[in-house]
């Protein structure tokens, strides 16, 4: 770059976009690149701490930054369908078309950060967005970058994903109540009410809703005929602690064809169990979800919703940061 004093810059072009911040007002660009200096224009450049204006002298095989974050963008969203802004600042932000759950490769996006240059930022891996949400901001951090760095990131690219949003798909929901004192009437179930909205916000609709008593083998027939009627997902509900008396877990390993986990490193919740029987999700909720607004089971649902198979790995994963 070439530093000249800004009262000459007058009918000169400016090479990249301009930021002026006057605190508690605004923070945004105020002459975008390739803007033709005007006299009127040397006292805002002042009040703004530029006394030299910089006029483009970029060396031979680099790449301005706003040619970076366009090559960056299509790169990183592959193809895929996702909401791109303009560029400002050397910097564009991605969002996402759909309503989700967005995923991320951290392994990939390491190596990407890795080059030269390239800052990649991104929302945490797993966080549900909304249509139109920011999921993804880039930029290189200098005013041009070597052509190679932008090439090696393209490649990367170029045969596999860095991030997606997964849709949520409508599931069909057999709520299973369990408990004697819950089935005779001696005290009010609160699950229904607790767990009907966090359906509905996914789309999804209780199907079924049938009270049991604490038998396991009542519990287990229960448990068949849903998978039998065609839901999508099985919740069971209360019984999940170690009480003699709690056969909701029992009959559910037992009735159910692989058990993922029961019990898992998270708290409100820690008893929360997951199975499948193929594809269908069955799973026990534990009375935390009743008393506390969050658990592991608003982890679990939108991913299940999105029908993404969780494994073990998953929940022992979830152990940093999982009390809540």
């Amino acid at each position: 770059m070439k530093a000249i004093d800004v009262k000459e810059a007058i009918g000169l072009p400016i090479c990249h976009d301009i930021t002026q911040i006057i605190p508690g007002e605004f923070k945004g660009v105020v002459f975008k690149r390739g803007h033709i200096i005007e006299e009127k224009d040397v006292n805002v450049l002042k009040t703004i701490g530029k006394e030299h204006f910089y006029i483009d002298d970029i060396p031979e095989g680099t790449i301005h930054e706003n040619d970076c974050a366009i090559r960056i963008a299509k790169a990183i969203c592959n193809n895929e369908d996702y909401n791109i802004s303009h560029v400002s600042e050397g910097k564009i932000n991605i969002s996402s078309k759909i309503d989700g759950v967005f995923k991320v490769d951290m392994k990939k996006l390491y190596t990407l950060n890795e080059i030269e240059h390239i800052t990649i930022t991104t929302i945490n891996n797993n966080t549900v967005v909304s249509k139109r949400e920011k999921i993804v901001s880039e930029r290189i951090i200098p005013l041009y970058t070597k052509k190679e760095n932008i090439e090696r990131l393209e490649t990367l690219c170029a045969h596999s994903k860095i991030f997606k949003v997964m849709p949520f798909i409508k599931q069909k929901i057999c709520l299973i109540i369990t408990g004697t004192e819950i089935f005779n009437g001696t005290i009010k179930d609160k699950f229904y009410d607790t767990l009907r909205p966090k359906f509905e916000y996914y789309g999804c609709k209780i199907i079924k809703t049938v009270k049991v008593p604490d038998n396991k083998q009542l519990i287990k027939e229960e448990i068949r005929k849903a998978i039998n009627a065609g839901s999508d997902m099985i919740v069971c509900t209360g019984g999940m602690s170690v009480d003699e008396d709690d056969l909701t877990p029992v009959a559910i390993k037992e009735e159910v064809e692989k058990l993922v986990v029961h019990g898992v490193p998270v708290q409100p919740g820690n008893m929360f169990l997951l199975a499948y029987e193929k594809n269908i999700p069955v799973m026990g909720i534990p009375t935390a979800a009743i008393f506390n607004e969050k658990t592991v089971f608003d982890i679990v649902l939108p991913l299940l919703v999105c029908r993404e198979k969780l494994n073990r790995e998953f929940f022992l994963n979830l152990a940093v940061g999982g009390l809540m």
